[in-house]
């Protein structure tokens, strides 16, 4: 077979030239090598692109010099008279701090609607995920302040003006700030000059004593909070809110009012703060219908399961439910249990669990606990609702089946049981072995849905379920402890 033509070449420069237009400044750069055709086709689209992306892909293979002096020779080529996004990912940011102002003076010079400036890149502390590089952050020119364009901003490792001055920023639509310098007055600030803001991210913002989203009229429908180590207040009042993620270390005290509007929640503790009260902060989300929990909440849960008595924690608009793991061990297993005998959901539909990657050796008494293997108290529960299950990171070990079996023996009307293995980096042949018998292993065990079918893959693979929640984020802790535990 001769060698197929290349129509592509074939196309007008003006349609070449709209192609690359497209692509990520990086790849069509590397179009000049493929013929006389396409040579320097890219500078023409380098100089009409109102997108440019200087990300980590970009400055692969560069040192930090020859990543500035790039950027800076492809800016002095760039003619556009408007940009719609600009993008920047660069270490170490200190020694080329002019360079990064003139290189925003550029972005919001010519009207840029998306800035997304990330300085984050470094070595950090794997306990506090603190830097270790003892850089101070990179202080924002008063060019972006003057912005007027700007629909989304995105900022790491910036340091902020006191006080602020966002007269210009009334369109902002999305924020998200990390490792930044932010305080209660500018958080004020944000809230109550930018007029539009629906989406809002806070992340490592270590001077955030206390977290308050009270703004009247506020129009925030999407918010996130981790690990803000200081904070120990969160008050909310946001009537429009919709989503809210909540990692790293919960505040110690939390109000929710006026949140009725809120249909998915995220809460993933480090577990340090053994003076928050879960029962509290999930009765405030007793409404939603889409929530994900570490095992810090059914570990407080289990501790306080003697005070609920007969008043349960009702869910009753909860349709999807995702469980991240830390551990499998006996402990966590019996917390598990307590969970559903403490919490009323009634018409859940859909259950994740996310496993941990390693097993643990289930008798193993380092968190000095006492437990229970067997599910006391829900001998009458039954998941009357529950169509469909997925557990990642599924080996087979012996408490993985036991959550198994019981969550098979309850749902009734399951449709559908998806066990994910772990991810294998080289595969050693065993894959398709392991499979096999642990599908034997599923298949042996007693469901209440006769018809239910159970689907046992390799990760990766895609089964078509997927929680909502698809983003877990670190908390750079190691696995929390479970103090003693009695025995139910």
């Amino acid at each position: 077979m001769g060698r197929s033509e290349d129509r592509i070449s074939c196309l007008p420069d003006s349609v070449l030239q709209s192609i690359l237009a497209m692509m990520p400044l990086k790849s069509a750069i590397r179009t000049d090598v493929l013929s006389q055709k396409w040579r320097n086709l890219w500078k023409y689209s380098l100089s009409t692109a109102t997108n440019l992306d200087f990300d980590g892909d970009f400055a692969h293979n560069l040192s930090a010099k020859e990543f500035v002096e790039t950027v800076n020779r492809y800016l002095l080529m760039n003619e556009s008279k408007k940009l719609e996004t600009f993008h920047l990912v660069f270490c170490p940011f200190d020694l080329f701090a002019s360079d990064i102002e003139r290189w925003i003076r550029f972005a919001t010079g010519k009207g840029v609607r998306y800035l997304d400036i990330d300085l984050s890149q470094g070595f950090r502390n794997p306990v506090d995920g603190e830097f270790t590089d003892g850089r101070v952050p990179f202080e924002l020119p008063s060019s972006l302040f003057d912005c007027d364009s700007l629909i989304e901003l995105s900022l790491s490792r910036c340091m902020l003006i006191s006080p602020l001055n966002l007269r210009n920023f009334g369109g902002l639509q999305s924020l998200s700030i990390s490792h930044s310098n932010i305080n209660e007055e500018m958080l004020q600030s944000i809230l109550t000059e930018c007029s539009l803001l629906e989406i809002l991210s806070l992340r490592s913002c270590q001077q955030l004593g206390a977290i308050n989203i009270t703004v009247p009229d506020l129009k925030l429908k999407r918010l996130t909070i981790g690990d803000c180590f200081i904070s120990d207040l969160l008050e909310i009042d946001a009537p429009k809110l919709q989503s809210l993620h909540y990692f790293g270390r919960l505040c110690s005290e939390t109000n929710f009012t006026n949140i009725l509007s809120l249909e998915d929640a995220s809460i993933y503790s480090i577990g340090r703060n053994s003076e928050l009260d879960y029962t509290n902060l999930l009765t405030g989300l007793s409404h939603i219908q889409i929530l994900t929990l570490c095992t810090a909440t059914l570990v407080h849960l289990h501790q306080n399961e003697e005070s609920f008595d007969d008043d349960l924690i009702e869910l009753q608009n909860l349709q999807e439910l995702q469980f991240l793991m830390t551990s499998m061990s006996d402990g966590y297993l019996t917390c598990f249990y307590t969970f559903f005998s403490i919490c009323s959901s009634p018409f859940l539909e859909k259950l994740f669990i996310r496993l941990p990657i390693h097993v643990e050796d289930r008798n193993e008494e380092k968190y000095g606990v006492s437990v229970r293997l067997n599910p006391i108290g829900l001998d009458n529960f039954t998941f009357d609702h529950l169509k469909v299950i997925k557990v990642t990171n599924f080996k087979g070990s012996t408490n993985e089946m036991r959550m198994v079996s019981f969550l098979l023996q309850k749902a009734a009307a399951l449709e559908t049981l998806v066990l994910v293995l772990p991810f294998v980096k080289v595969g050693n042949g065993k894959e398709r072995l392991v499979l096999r018998i642990l599908r034997g292993q599923v298949l042996l065990l007693r469901k209440a849905a006769p018809s239910a079918q159970i689907i046992l893959h390799e990760f990766g693979e895609d089964d078509g379920f997927n929680p909502t929640h698809v983003e877990i984020y670190n908390d750079y802790s190691c696995l929390p402890s479970i103090p003693s535990m009695v025995a139910g």
